[in-house]
């Protein structure tokens, strides 16, 4: 079997952790890194006997995790509840409660934390077996983490990282996937500006830390009902050139702890097909010098605190 020929597909379960059925329609993403590792705890039988020999392993409670990163991509077309970026799913069970704004020819969808009322995805990789055939490895119950990236000139990422209940592999139907003909938008004609200040930065990362834990339940199957956020800290780096202290004041904003809009975007050639994240206050925890082409920047470490709350930052498809 080859590593290339892997399909992914996720759901929102209509009841966490009972598995939902995957269809074509829930393929469509485009993705690279993917991983699957499952992780089931043995239990050793360390008892008294007559002899060093041990008894069997007993195999307990079962997870597995699926990891990949994917390419952030609009649809092409004007948003709906019906037309929603392929990512939907994936982000609303990494926490980001997702808002449709309707407005004739100006149709958008937008994605902000959510702590309550989080949705678990049944998901899964089809590698490809040939002959119209494929092993099916699968979660329920599964949330995650989403950490988002992007260079100048390239296409903005989101490396994800999901925990769901384990079920053992299976021999099933290769799901016929269908993707979206559009390029992703990249970094480029992108304002970018810190506290009103127009940076010169060549890229940002965004890290939501999410904590996972899971729910155990004696009546599942794998041990696990599902796994659940539990905590989040979203926090990133971004790497502007040095200017003079009276233009922009990097090192006086990190010691005063001073709070500072952040805006990213929106970027991407057409409507439809535009991203951008804006964050109402950035805190620096860290600055330090690098070289970027003889160029002093700095490497600033910032976290998204809170305004009201749930709304450290917003990632918008316009």
């Amino acid at each position: 079997m080859q590593t290339k020929r892997r399909i992914i597909a996720a759901k929102i379960e209509a009841v966490e952790g009972t598995p939902e059925i995957l269809t074509a329609a829930e393929t469509g993403i485009l993705v690279t890194n993917p991983s699957y590792t499952p992780d089931i705890k043995m239990l050793p039988r360390d008892v008294l006997l007559a002899s060093f020999s041990k008894l069997p392993d007993l195999v307990g409670v079962r997870l597995a995790r699926i990891a990949f990163k994917a390419e952030v991509i609009g649809r092409g077309v004007a948003y709906a509840p019906a037309t929603l970026p392929r990512l939907s799913p994936y982000l609303r069970a990494c926490g980001l409660q997702e808002t449709v704004d309707v407005t004739v020819s100006a149709e958008k969808v937008s994605y902000q934390r959510s702590s309550q009322n989080i949705p678990s995805l049944t998901m899964a990789f089809l590698d490809d077996a040939g002959a119209g055939g494929a092993v099916i490895k699968q979660l329920s119950g599964a949330r995650g983490n989403v950490k988002f990236s992007a260079g100048v000139g390239g296409q903005l990422y989101a490396e994800f990282s999901f925990i769901g209940a384990y079920a053992d592999p299976v021999d099933g139907a290769q799901l016929v996937a269908s993707y979206d003909d559009i390029r992703p938008p990249q970094l480029l004609n992108a304002p970018g500006t810190i506290g009103g200040f127009q940076s010169t930065f060549s890229s940002f990362d965004l890290d939501m830390g999410n904590k996972l834990a899971g729910i155990p339940d004696c009546s599942a199957v794998s041990g696990y009902r599902g796994f659940e956020i539990t905590d989040g800290d979203s926090r990133g780096r971004i790497d502007p050139e040095m200017v003079k202290v009276a233009d922009k004041d990097f090192y006086g904003d990190w010691t005063g702890g001073t709070e500072a809009a952040l805006v990213v975007g929106p970027f991407g050639p057409t409507q439809y097909n535009q991203l951008g994240f804006t964050a109402p206050k950035l805190v620096m925890t860290n600055v330090q010098e690098g070289d970027r082409e003889s160029k002093m920047i700095l490497n600033i470490d910032f976290q998204l605190a809170m305004n009201a709350g749930d709304d450290e930052f917003v990632l918008e498809f316009s």
